[in-house]
């Protein structure tokens, strides 16, 4: 199994809300750097204008480290304490590069990989959930991978919709259990009653049951 190179640390992976500070602190250090240059060079006989532009193109290098220090941490601080950002989110290039090259089994392989390292992965799973139906044509673990994905504790609201709409559509598709299905469309109905995926969830219901009613001749609950 090829091994993805390691996502490299920034500053702020390596030292948080301090990682302002630094800046702040870079910052100070090169106001001042330039305040003593223009100062020295002017007393050792440089033109009248050193010590204003030494002084001047400090304290604007200084400023913008002071800040882009001080909005770092502000950012920081809104992503990870806040929790009001959005977070850094893989994109999963090493297996978009397999699959580009047609080594499906090989992206698989490293998508469950992943999977088993991190159980509560959701877009790992979805990820590889297609690729398992798509291209794969490997309907049951695809539908394995949905419903480990609405068991995770979490899991997102829309995440939960995706994963229950997708199982559904294996289920009414190439699985041919829409009895099944019936089960996944009242779950989205009743979990989730105020948000439209309820309705479209209870549209498909009704259609569904008139579906399997119709073939099976018997009503459905």
């Amino acid at each position: 199994m090829h091994e993805k190179p390691a996502y490299k640390k920034s500053l702020f992976d390596r030292h948080g809300p301090d990682a302002g500070m630094i800046l702040r602190a870079w910052g100070y250090g090169v106001m001042v750097f330039g305040t003593v240059t223009g100062v020295l060079f002017a007393r050792i006989g440089f033109h009248w204008w050193v010590l204003p532009t030494g002084i001047a193109s400090g304290a604007i290098a200084g400023g913008a480290g002071w800040g882009i220090g001080e909005l770092s941490g502000r950012a920081w601080k809104h992503i990870a304490v806040d929790g009001t950002s959005t977070p850094y989110k893989e994109q999963y290039s090493y297996q978009q590069s397999l699959v580009m090259r047609g080594q499906l089994d090989e992206a698989l392989e490293s998508f469950e990989a992943v999977i088993a390292e991190q159980p509560q992965n959701v877009d790992a799973r979805v990820r590889a959930a297609e690729l398992y139906s798509r291209q794969r044509q490997n309907h049951t673990r695809a539908a394995e991978l949905f419903r480990e994905i609405q068991r995770i504790p979490t899991v997102t609201p829309g995440e939960d919709v995706y994963a229950s709409n997708r199982l559904v559509d294996l289920l009414t598709g190439p699985l041919d259990d829409p009895r099944r299905a019936l089960t996944e469309l009242r779950r989205i109905a009743d979990r989730y009653p105020s948000l439209p995926a309820a309705t479209h969830a209870r549209d498909a219901l009704a259609a569904l049951k008139r579906r399997v009613h119709g073939q099976a001749n018997t009503p459905v609950a």
